[in-house]
């Protein structure tokens, strides 16, 4: 199914919208600043538009010029999806607008925005109230009917459905107002088409209409909506030659049009159409012009997460997985240099998707470019292999590169089983349960058939990039029947390997100061956790009696981080909602819960391993914490305490005694450092928590690593026994001080000393320690 970016096609339409494009220019001071505000807000840029807007809103002088920039400000935010910081500005506009027809385009506005909210009788209030204002202007009577057409739509039959956009579509080809007509024709075209077979027919005439309407002069950008709904509906009745017929006359009107939002899909559809035709060459060109278009204007488009899954799967990943399997699919037509290079490409197409998946996760784009345009890289060892699994819905690709050049296997197997087998392993692991059928199965999918080629190259590190749901995997943990993945080769994970600086150490660890930070002992921190964690680990009480803090965070805080709640304000602050624990006895349990009893060893040993300097206990307040790391005395930071990693980075904070460390606080700190002194060389959290079969939480790590500008970052997939992380943290650090020794290397031989622990052998124990990025 086609998926649509913001665009009055597929968003309700509102008379509001079009008054605040249309209006011409006032006199005040900021009118050209306002003017292109709502230029701006009109095309689609809407993070441009933002910074115009509130600056205009801020300086209008006149009530009407201020109404307008306030209406706009919300459309912006509504379109961007931060719908609570549209209401203020909603409200302003509907209350504080003079002219009665402007007026009932605000009461749509606000009524769209508590339909968004899921408040019914609020959105017919203010549609009623449009209605009565508007007295009998036809625009705003079919504006409101087709809002109000949305929002009961579900109550009533298809055939009810259809009868009444009938209705609307009678009134609606009396308008005048060629543009107006255009929009709503869209608008309701959408809605008949979404009542399938019933809808059909009402559906194209009112697609037509729009586009036979918005071939006037100066309305490109609503004929291009017009075609593209046109063209879906072809695609979908298998008519492809009238596809293209169509493609072609909406990228001839495109020309000279600022349309990037429209082009991605039509281009897309277009790319889709030519590969079902077989004209391969043809496809990957439309491919690659859809995702010029997205990385043009990739900041303004808005991304929602619902159930640990972002919209940017169900919009996006599938263009840039589109041109990806089609390069690596017509690669073995090819031979030699030829070859190479077009697997280079799909790599190359990869790593966008990669970036694109982390600055999603972290709502922060600068973060990543300034990683990618500060990465420092090196030609890759001879004894270095970077493999990248490729999940598809019917194969897995791997792609894997050497310093030899580029080698593809591919694969039949189902994306849905592949998920389902990583995470029960992952469980199994977990419950510390019987696991070796599990980890040859998944061997033999991801690395039996790349062996032969790692093992004929001397490989000793393996690189991997993982997608998806094997963000999740501990790769550690595969085996091939005889040995486990770990003791073959040195293995690091890289969220992309364009923002990882490969660049070598200077020196040894040894020799790098380090900060170590602990909290075997909460403190007021307590009273500073998400509300949905503190009723989980309240609620576990009982069951979590016997158990350590780490096991504790296993047991109860992967199951909390699904409700932690992505509040406004944390959007805005970085801070997380809080919740005042009254009773004393509750204060008591959490803090007896979510003590660590093993960091105090765990720091005392490293103490004796690193030129160091300690925050413990009481000792590591955020504070204290802040004031060390902020002036860039160190190159290792470790922190031994509870760091939980949601879905999103607004979910993925560290605890310190006194209160939560958010993500953006830590690269507050550790970049203010990172300004006196040379990059941070590791980030080490070794009590870090990965939430439960969210395969976009490990990206927390990665993050934290990439906002601290941290080259390498080492924590875990989950909590495991005290002694075991400390007895892998201290062999670690003495691993790392070794000549010749990478991070990779050293990991890898912490792990081994594990495995070869009767107390510790399971991979329960080792398993799901992780080095992220720089594995040098």
């Amino acid at each position: 199914m086609t998926k649509k970016f913001a665009s009055s096609g597929m968003r309700i339409l509102t008379l509001k919208l079009l008054l605040v494009c249309c209006f011409s220019s006032s006199t005040f001071a900021s009118e050209s600043m306002l003017d292109q505000g709502l230029r701006d807000c009109a095309s689609g840029n809407y993070n441009q538009a933002l910074s115009l807007l509130q600056t205009s809103y801020a300086k209008a002088e006149k009530n009407g010029d201020k109404v307008k920039a306030a209406s706009a400000l919300a459309q912006s935010y509504m379109q961007m999806h931060q719908a609570a910081k549209a209401e203020t500005y909603l409200s302003f506009a509907f209350d504080k607008a003079d002219d009665k027809l402007d007026k009932a385009g605000y009461a749509i506005d606000f009524g769209n925005w508590q339909q968004q909210q899921g408040h019914a009788e609020q959105a017919a209030y203010y549609y009623d109230a449009a209605l009565k204002l508007a007295g009998d202007n036809a625009s705003i009577a079919i504006s409101a009917g087709l809002n109000r057409h949305k929002l009961t739509a579900k109550k009533m039959p298809p055939a009810e459905q259809v009868k009444n956009l009938q209705a609307l579509w009678q009134r609606l080809l009396q308008l005048k107002d060629a543009p107006q007509a255009a929009r709503y024709s869209l608008n309701l075209g959408v809605q008949a088409r979404s009542l399938g077979k019933a809808g059909l027919a009402l559906a194209f005439q009112a697609f037509e209409h729009a586009r036979v309407l918005s071939l006037a002069p100066g309305q490109a950008r609503l004929q291009l909506e017009a075609l593209d709904q046109l063209a879906q509906m072809y695609e979908d009745a298998g008519r492809f030659d009238d596809v293209l017929s169509l493609t072609d006359q909406a990228l001839l009107a495109a020309q000279g049009v600022e349309a990037h939002d429209l082009l991605i899909n039509i281009e897309w559809r277009h790319a889709r159409i030519l590969r079902a035709q077989a004209n391969n060459v043809g496809a990957i060109a439309a491919y690659q012009r859809a995702l010029e278009h997205i990385e043009t204007i990739r900041v303004d488009i808005p991304v929602e997460y619902q159930d640990g899954r972002s919209s940017f799967r169900e919009t996006l990943e599938p263009v840039y997985l589109g041109l990806a399997d089609l390069l690596l699919q017509t690669s073995v037509q090819l031979e030699g240099v030829q070859k190479n290079a077009q697997l280079r490409r799909a790599r190359d197409v990869l790593e966008l998707l990669k970036q694109t998946e982390l600055q999603d996760y972290l709502g922060d784009r600068c973060a990543v470019e300034t990683a990618r345009a500060n990465r420092k890289s090196t030609q890759l060892a001879s004894d270095t292999a970077i493999l990248y699994p490729i999940i598809l819905p019917d194969r897995l690709e791997l792609l894997l590169e050497t310093s030899s050049g580029m080698y593809r296997q591919s694969l039949p197997m189902s994306a849905t089983k592949l998920r389902a087998d990583v995470i029960d392993f992952g469980n199994t692991l977990k419950d510390n349960l019987s696991f070796q059928s599990q980890a040859k199965r998944l061997y033999q999918a991801l690395l039996t058939p790349v062996d032969a080629e790692l093992t004929q190259q001397g490989i000793h590190t393996l690189v991997i990039v993982p997608d998806g749901v094997l963000r999740l995997l501990p790769f550690a943990a595969l085996h091939d029947g005889q040995r486990f993945a770990i003791e073959k080769y040195a293995i690091a994970v890289v969220p992309a390997l364009s923002l990882t600086n490969t660049n070598a150490r200077a020196h040894h660890d040894a020799a790098f100061k380090t900060l170590l930070a602990g909290m075997s002992e909460p403190g007021t921190v307590v009273d500073k956790l998400p509300n949905a964690m503190v009723e989980q680990l309240l609620n576990a009480n009982q069951q979590a009696s016997s158990m350590n803090g780490r096991q504790v965070a296993r047991a109860v805080l992967t199951r909390s981080l699904r409700n932690i709640p992505k509040t406004a304000d944390s959007s805005m602050s970085g801070k997380l909602s809080e919740l005042s624990i009254s009773k004393p006895e509750q204060h008591q349990q959490l803090q007896q819960m979510l003590a660590l009893a093993g960091v105090n060893e765990e720091i005392h040993t490293l103490e004796k391993l690193t030129s160091s300097q300690t925050l413990l206990n009481a000792g590591f307040t955020v504070a204290a914490f802040s004031q060390k790391v902020k002036t860039g005395d160190y190159q290792i930071v470790h922190i031994a305490s509870h760091g939980v990693f949601g879905g999103t980075a607004d979910t993925t904070f560290v605890m310190a005694h006194d209160d939560v460390i958010t993500m953006d606080n830590l690269q507050l700190f550790l970049r203010a450092g990172s300004m006196k002194s040379q990059e941070l060389e590791l980030l080490t959290l070794s009590a870090c928590e990965t939430a439960e079969g969210d395969d976009r939480a490990p990206l927390g790590l990665s993050g934290a690593a990439l906002k601290a500008r941290a080259k390498s970052a080492l924590g875990s997939l989950w909590p495991v026994s005290d002694d075991a992380a400390t007895l892998l943290m201290g062999q670690f650090y003495r691993n790392l001080a070794e000549p010749a020794t990478s991070k990779a290397q050293a990991l890898q031989k912490a792990q081994l000393t594990l495995m070869k622990n009767s107390n510790f052998n399971h991979p329960f124990y080792w398993a799901p320690f992780i080095m992220v990025g720089s594995w040098l």
